[in-house]
């Protein structure tokens, strides 16, 4: 593996196969630079409300004890993924929110944490959905002004 000294690498989360990928890409480019790792999982706002097809809670749906649990099931896997990298030697932080993950990955916590490189999984959504709101992936890797690593699933 190439030298880059990166110091802040991110990796977004959530709770996809790639996503598992692009953690463990993650780790080892952070090990590989005696590198922090920031693990993010962001709560898609249009996710919450049913604005998505995929929404996981639907217009009418919407009530804390949900929206608790889908927190606390991303706080699982980010804690999962965090305790991964602290077995390698990685100091770890970790965070959860809700917002738009695309401005939250590529730009916001780039900033707040002085991120120097990005760590996503490649698209899983379908044409239709990628065309109306545009890959996650896709807008990281033309928005954020650090360098950006994707990972793809599996060819099957």
């Amino acid at each position: 593996m190439l030298e880059f000294n990166y110091t802040n690498i991110l990796v977004g989360v959530d709770g996809s196969k790639t996503a598992a990928k692009a953690v463990a890409k993650a780790i080892s480019i952070a090990e590989h630079n005696k590198a922090k790792l920031t693990i993010a999982a962001i709560i898609n706002d249009r996710e919450i409300i049913g604005v998505a097809k995929s929404a996981l809670l639907g217009f009418g749906s919407i009530n804390p004890s949900a929206v608790d649990e889908l927190k606390g099931r991303y706080n699982r896997l980010v804690a999962k993924y965090a305790s991964q990298a602290r077995e390698r030697g990685i100091t770890v932080k970790t965070l959860v929110t809700s917002g738009d993950p695309k401005t939250l990955l590529a730009r916001d916590i780039v900033a707040d944490e002085g991120i120097d490189a990005i760590v996503i999984g490649a698209t899983g959504a379908n044409f239709v959905n990628r065309v109306a709101m545009g890959s996650t992936a896709a807008f990281v890797i033309s928005q954020a002004p650090c360098d950006v690593f994707v990972v793809h699933r599996d060819k099957k």
